[in-house]
């Protein structure tokens, strides 16, 4: 019983230190605040027009992935690898699809400005990602 409870402890503590460091204010957070970025009221990007739409609309995440993240040439893990994301590097995405499963997710977000597709499993969205 006592080995139980010792897990059941170590558990709560690291999903308490995931939970802060995907939290908005969390490490993150901080750095995008130390580089002088500010995130926008509401999720909004720089890319909305007065009225509040998006004329390309992508929001920001954080690659949540204990090692280097693969991106992609597509939505698949059999995809060909453009390059790689370090873990807690923030990320522009510009929408989300369907793709490959990993790790029980079949969502893949497609990255802003740039080629590529990153699963979501390993990439934690601040605001919801419009669909492709």
């Amino acid at each position: 019983m006592r080995q139980r409870n010792k897990r059941t402890v170590i558990a709560m503590a690291t999903v308490g230190l995931a939970l802060g460091l995907l939290l908005p204010g969390g490490p993150a957070a901080a750095q995008a605040h130390a580089r002088g970025a500010h995130p926008a009221p509401n999720g909004a990007t720089s890319a909305d027009s007065a009225d509040g739409h998006a004329a390309d609309r992508h929001v920001r995440g954080v690659v949540v992935s204990g090692a280097p993240l693969h991106v992609r040439a597509r939505a698949t893990t059999t995809a060909r690898v453009l390059s790689t994301l370090d873990p807690f590097e923030e990320v522009e995405l510009s929408c989300q699809a369907k793709g490959g499963r990993v790790e029980g997710n079949n969502i893949w977000y497609r990255l802003h400005g740039e080629p590529g597709w990153v699963s979501a499993r390993f990439v934690h969205n601040y605001t919801p990602v419009q669909w492709c």
